[in-house]
C-alpha cells in the first residue's frame, strides 16, 4: 500500500489507535499505557487536546509542535505499551499472528496503521471533539459521559 501521510505544521490531528483483533488490553492495562504517554511526551513535544480510551481503541486529538513527529509519537506509544506487558501477553498475541506477521517481528498488540485525520477548521474540530466525548456512550460502556473516568471528558 502506498499511503502518504499529510504533516501540516500547526494543525490538529484526530488519531485512532486499535488493537490487534480488538482485543480488550487497554484498561486492563491503563497504567502502562498512561506511562507509555508520559514517555512519549518526555521525547516529543505535543499538546492533547481530547483522547478517550476505551478497552480495545482510542481516539485522540494531538497538536505536535513538529507536524512531522505525530507517526513517530504514535509509535512511541504502542512501542512503550507493548515493552511493559507481561511476558505471557506477549506470547499469546504473538502465537495468533499470521506467518507474514510474524516474520515481520510484529508483537499482535497493536493494528499495524492507525487513522488519521488533519483538522482543517474549527467545525471539523468540533465535530470530532464531539466524537471523542461521546464513545463510550455510543459503545454503550456509560449511559453518562462523566462515568468513564478513561476520557479527557471525566470530571472527579
Amino acid at each position: 500500500m502506498n499511503y502518504k501521510r499529510m504533516y501540516l505544521e500547526n494543525h490538529s490531528y484526530y488519531l485512532t489507535l486499535v488493537t490487534q483483533g480488538r482485543k480488550p488490553l487497554l484498561i486492563e492495562n491503563i497504567e502502562l499505557l498512561r506511562t507509555a504517554f508520559k514517555l512519549s511526551k518526555k521525547k516529543y513535544e505535543y499538546d492533547i487536546e481530547a483522547i478517550v480510551v476505551l478497552p480495545e481503541h482510542i481516539h485522540m486529538i494531538i497538536r505536535p509542535k513538529i507536524a512531522k513527529e505525530y507517526s513517530k509519537i504514535i509509535r512511541h506509544i504502542k512501542r512503550s505499551f507493548v515493552y511493559g506487558l507481561d511476558e505471557e501477553t506477549k506470547k499469546r498475541a504473538k502465537a495468533e499472528l499470521s506467518s507474514a506477521k510474524y516474520h515481520r517481528k510484529h508483537a499482535g498488540i497493536w493494528q499495524e496503521r492507525f487513522y488519521e485525520h488533519t483538522i482543517r477548521d474549527e467545525k471539523d474540530w468540533l465535530e470530532k471533539m464531539e466524537y471523542i466525548k461521546i464513545n463510550p456512550i455510543k459503545h454503550q460502556y456509560v449511559e453518562n459521559l462523566n462515568d468513564w473516568k478513561y476520557s479527557s471528558f471525566h470530571k472527579p
